[in-house]
């Protein structure tokens, strides 16, 4: 039976990204943030703060619907050019951004080296909810599709389609429920993502008076947001304020373009008694992705729980996806999790102090082979949105 995996049409979501401050070492600090090994028994290293590299961070949900983890060293000077070296984490099976990301996917002491590439033929999927907190009468609907069932659906056609679902919630301070809709365009056949969630953060206001919301356009690598219809009034604002009354009918949709196929979508999330926040993390200031649809492209190899290795070095992209890491000498551990004082993209961040092995090949050129041993690892993660 195959495995599914959440994949948001969408990554901040699920589908979507952090939005990214470079971390870079003051210029007189020893480096935090390395990678130190032998690479086909040379010594190699590799620091934020040296031949001018910084570091990056993401979580997002990847193309195949996992949270993924990223740490990324990366040229300053190279805008939009593959990192240097970079090493990513799926979670486990089910994580979603609601969870608020508690790095538990890192109290591991081992994980394993993805061996084998994931993929799918985008047709078949389940949906549900992200970002949201007690929902009642959920009803989910695909177009152009068969129903398996009331949340798994398979595509009688590709191209561009559209998923919808309405469920309600009880709303603290109104006795009335909150009737709410969601729309989201996405693609049958292949991955081409064409809508994603919003971003908002709750602002302070006084008690009792109207929600302060303020919304922001996703940054994602692979689509672009363009505008927003907010009660049929259009703005290219990439961030917007709204005091949202208690008891009225609002409708927030924005819209998007891939800017590779050209293709065009949108997300709506519509609402009669205030905007639906995430009740797990509601606190001021804390920046999230709006209630969405999750979509669970079938695929049969998930890749849960395994490590990405990416190394760029003398013009070649090596990758650590290769059978040689299915045993042997090929090892990823981790020796310590804490906190990172400095923080990443201006968010609270972890601090990961990992030891691996691993042979990494050539993309396209399986035959050219770099091994690495004996690696120490110490990198940041940053999940806050």
């Amino acid at each position: 039976m195959k495995s599914r995996i959440f994949v948001i049409a969408l990554l901040v979501t699920s589908l979507f990204s952090c939005q990214h401050n470079d971390y870079e070492e003051p210029l007189d600090a020893a480096p935090a943030l390395t990678i130190s090994g032998f690479r086909n028994g040379e010594p190699f290293t590799i620091s934020a703060g040296q031949n001018g590299l910084v570091q990056t961070t993401s979580l997002e949900r990847n193309k195949f619907g996992v949270m993924e983890w990223a740490s990324n060293f990366i040229q300053a000077s190279c805008t939009g050019c593959d990192p240097v070296f970079s090493v990513s984490v799926n979670d486990q099976e089910n994580e979603t951004s609601q969870s608020c990301a508690d790095y538990q996917i890192f109290e591991s002491p081992q994980l394993l080296f993805a061996t084998a590439p994931s993929t799918s033929a985008w047709t078949s999927c389940s949906l549900g909810l992200s970002e949201v907190q007690d929902a009642d009468d959920i009803v989910f609907t695909a177009t152009n599709t068969t129903s398996v069932n009331q949340t798994e659906f398979e595509f009688t056609s590709t191209g561009i389609q559209e998923i919808t679902t309405q469920f309600e919630m009880e709303m603290e301070g109104n006795e009335s429920e909150n009737e709410i809709h969601i729309h989201q365009t996405v693609y049958a056949g292949d991955h081409i993502r064409l809508s994603a969630p919003f971003l908002y953060e709750i602002l302070e206001n006084e008690a009792g008076e109207e929600q302060r919301i303020k919304m922001y356009f996703p940054e994602l690598p692979d689509l672009r947001a363009t505008h927003w219809d907010i009660n049929g009034s259009e703005s290219e604002q990439e961030t917007i304020t709204l005091d949202i009354p208690q008891n009225q009918l609002y409708r927030i949709e924005l819209f998007f373009i891939h800017d590779e196929s050209g293709n065009t979508g949108s997300f709506s999330l519509q609402f009669n008694h205030g905007f639906p926040v995430n009740s797990q993390c509601d606190e001021e200031e804390h920046i999230m992705p709006a209630p969405h649809i999750h979509v669970d492209w079938n695929t049969p190899t998930p890749n849960y729980e395994r490590v990405f290795l990416a190394y760029r070095f003398d013009g070649k992209t090596y990758t650590s996806v290769n059978p040689g890491n299915e045993g042997g000498n090929s090892s990823f551990e981790i020796i310590s999790i804490s906190d990172f004082v400095q923080g990443i993209q201006e968010k609270s961040a972890k601090q990961i102090v990992c030891t691996f092995n691993a042979l990494l090949v050539e993309e396209g050129n399986p035959s050219n082979i770099l091994e690495l041993t004996n690696c120490t690892a110490t990198i940041g993660f940053s999940a806050s949105y």
